[in-house]
């Protein structure tokens, strides 16, 4: 390449650099100011979100409302059933363990719906043992009971990591309870469930099948035995070990760089 294509090249580069420069003119004025505005407005609707589910926290860490004798953590009262499943919808799973540990902080269950107290083990470590396992002490204050840590994990997992914003006009998502009676579809699920599947197909007939395919797709099948790799065993000699003599100098382990030091003669004293 000599020096006249070199330059055909740069000034090609300098063109089209131009000209997509050129190809996205700056807004006017009005233009930019609608396009702030626009921002504006959908980081002021992030933060409204945000302050909702804040406020969501605090109203749940004193429910439930009504705790009559009648109603317990399976058998919520309809309404507050209601709005819970309504204020955690927009919920990340994050959310709901800061509503977990202001629950706690009130003295309440870690499970909305739940009216009692939560467990104290009582003094000790971070550790402590439950049912022959070591757990954190923490994660068992958290609950009144097994069966409430269930009902609030069986929340969670509903829960999407999916930013609140995002999800605010789904009205798709739904959370269910743990207790909750499930819908006249769950028992044809059931029933679907319940129907045995069908038995499989026989192994012998299947391999004759895709080997016929495979020859009308004029693939070649493999002679048998022709894969097997050819294996000649032989019993190894067992030889006995031989005698090894130790060689060189019977000092050499006095010798230190070299150096054999030497201990004076002492003759034995005479008795």
């Amino acid at each position: 390449m000599d020096l006249d294509d070199i330059d055909d090249n740069i000034e090609r580069t300098i063109k089209g650099t131009v000209q997509k420069r050129n190809a996205a003119p700056l807004p006017s004025p009005e233009e930019a100011r609608k396009i702030a505005i626009h921002h504006a407005t959908l980081l002021q609707h992030r933060k409204d979100l945000e302050a909702r589910i804040l406020d969501s926290i605090i109203e749940l860490s004193e429910y439930p409302r009504d705790r009559s004798p009648q109603y317990s953590a399976a058998s919520p009262a309809p309404a507050d059933a209601e709005a819970y499943k309504q204020q955690v919808r927009l919920f990340q799973p994050s959310d709901h363990k800061d509503l977990v540990e202001e629950r706690n902080v009130n003295g309440l269950c870690g499970y909305t719906l739940c009216p009692k107290p939560h467990r104290d083990t009582g003094p000790g470590g971070k550790w402590t043992i439950r049912g022959g396992a070591i757990l954190e002490r923490k994660n068992i204050e958290m609950w009144c009971s097994e069966q409430c840590t269930k009902r609030a994990m069986y929340v969670q997992v509903q829960l999407s990591e999916t930013a609140a914003w995002e999800r605010v006009g789904n009205e798709k998502i739904r959370i269910d309870l743990l207790d909750e009676p499930k819908s006249s579809g769950g028992s044809q699920d059931a029933e679907t469930q319940e129907t045995p599947a069908p038995r499989s197909r026989d192994p012998v007939n299947t391999v004759r099948e895709a080997t016929a395919l495979a020859l009308e797709r004029g693939e070649k099948m493999p002679v048998p035995g022709s894969d097997r790799v050819k294996v000649d065993i032989q019993e190894r000699e067992t030889k006995p070990p031989r005698d090894t003599a130790i060689q060189g100098d019977k000092n050499s382990h006095l010798s230190v760089e070299g150096y054999v030091s030497r201990l004076p003669f002492r003759p034995k004293p005479q008795s």
